[in-house]
């Protein structure tokens, strides 16, 4: 077979291209990305100032998934990321009218948002949940040392109990003065072995007795509307119209809160008795103030994060297509796992209950006690 000379692709070119594309993209004119700069979420999308630049930085978890679906495209697609700093329906028309050629971060797929734009596959699941402060069930604490063994475990630990009792005082009270009653050979086993039974507790069932078991503060949205109660969500998201027109909440109830970390003092100060948020910000939040929170209610499905496009643009189907390779590459998984371990500061965590202990204390096993000393106070009844 006679051997081919290097081939010279269009334009002169002896490097393969990537692929072909429909879209002409000038390197002197990249496209403008928007993202949101004052999202709630830095995590998403952080602005920052980047005096070597002359300019801004921008980083982030949504950053980062929009620089990985680059990567799958066929083609070189030249962009700059564009601070905005509006809210996200804002941003949304924006790129409606134009002025942006496409928007990136934390932006929920919403049916309204559809008469403007156009939206990429959903490159993270979501959905609006309830988070409360939770505090400790002292109810179930009293007796949580009957979770460490099963029904059936405990009834037949008191079955042979009693018959190694019976079996003892049986050949032994016609020589034993002492034990001439089966009652007090017979309680005697329970109650040693009760205390063995507490060593074996200690030992192995260590962190169900030690870590509270805790409840949510307030179990439902009907409870915060009958009450009037005070809810927060971020400044700049759609929550605020969610609650107000499909939730029912009246708009005076509704605190507007700009970060993160305000949360825990506005629960603290009681200026809000829930917060509501999507779940990727709910995941984030609880890996960062890990005590004292925790989700509760129903969750109200929605579209998911993804990308702003104009509408009628080719690019949020090359873009959906993308994302989906960066998923089933397993990359997503890695970025979404990297986003809550970086953001984990439970140590350092500043949340409402940081001063509840986990040391052992006699409330677990109170509950035990009244046991052991209720056979122990029968046992010397019996045998006096």
């Amino acid at each position: 077979m006679k051997e081919l000379g290097p081939i010279y692709w269009p334009g002169g070119l002896q490097t393969v291209p990537k692929g072909w594309t429909s879209f002409e993209f000038d390197e002197d004119k990249p496209l403008k990305i928007g993202v949101p700069a004052r999202g709630a979420f830095n995590l998403f999308v952080k602005v920052s100032n980047d005096q070597g630049i002359n300019g801004s930085n921008v980083t982030g978890f949504s950053v980062k998934v929009f620089e990985a679906v680059v990567k799958r495209l066929p083609y070189r697609l030249p962009y700059v990321l564009v601070p905005f700093y509006g809210s996200y329906d804002d941003m949304v028309e924006q790129v409606y009218s134009k002025d942006l050629d496409a928007a990136v971060g934390d932006t929920e797929i919403m049916a309204y948002r559809y008469q403007y734009a156009e939206f990429s596959q959903p490159y993270l699941e979501s959905g609006l949940i309830m988070v409360v402060t939770a505090k400790p069930d002292k109810s179930k604490e009293r007796w949580v040392f009957l979770e460490t063994f099963t029904r059936r475990m405990w009834l037949i630990t008191i079955a042979m109990h009693t018959f190694i009792g019976f079996v003892i005082w049986l050949i032994e009270h016609a020589e034993n003065p002492d034990l001439t009653r089966f009652g007090a050979i017979c309680a005697g086993p329970m109650v040693v072995c009760n205390s063995n039974n507490i060593g074996r507790l200690h030992r192995k069932s260590y962190l169900m007795l030690t870590i509270s078991h805790l409840q949510p503060s307030v179990s439902d949205i009907d409870t915060l509307l009958r009450t009037n109660a005070s809810v927060g969500c971020n400044r700049n998201s759609f929550i605020v119209g969610y609650l107000i027109n499909v939730l029912g909440f009246k708009p005076k109830n509704i605190r507007k809160i700009d970060s993160i970390n305000d949360y825990p003092d506005a629960f603290r100060n009681g200026d809000i008795q829930a917060a509501f948020f999507v779940v990727p910000h709910a995941k984030v939040f609880l890996a960062k103030y890990c005590k004292g929170f925790t989700m509760t209610g129903p969750t109200f499905k929605l579209g998911g994060f993804g990308f702003v496009f104009p509408k009628g643009s080719r690019l949020a189907f090359e873009f959906s297509e993308a994302i989906l390779k960066v998923m089933e590459n397993g990359e997503m998984p890695r970025l979404e796992e990297y986003l809550l371990i970086s953001n984990n500061s439970c140590s350092q965590s500043t949340g409402v209950s940081d001063g509840l202990s986990i040391s052992l204390g006699p409330r677990p096993v109170a509950g035990l006690f009244f046991v052991s000393g209720g056979i122990s106070a029968f046992a010397f009844l019996v045998a006096t």
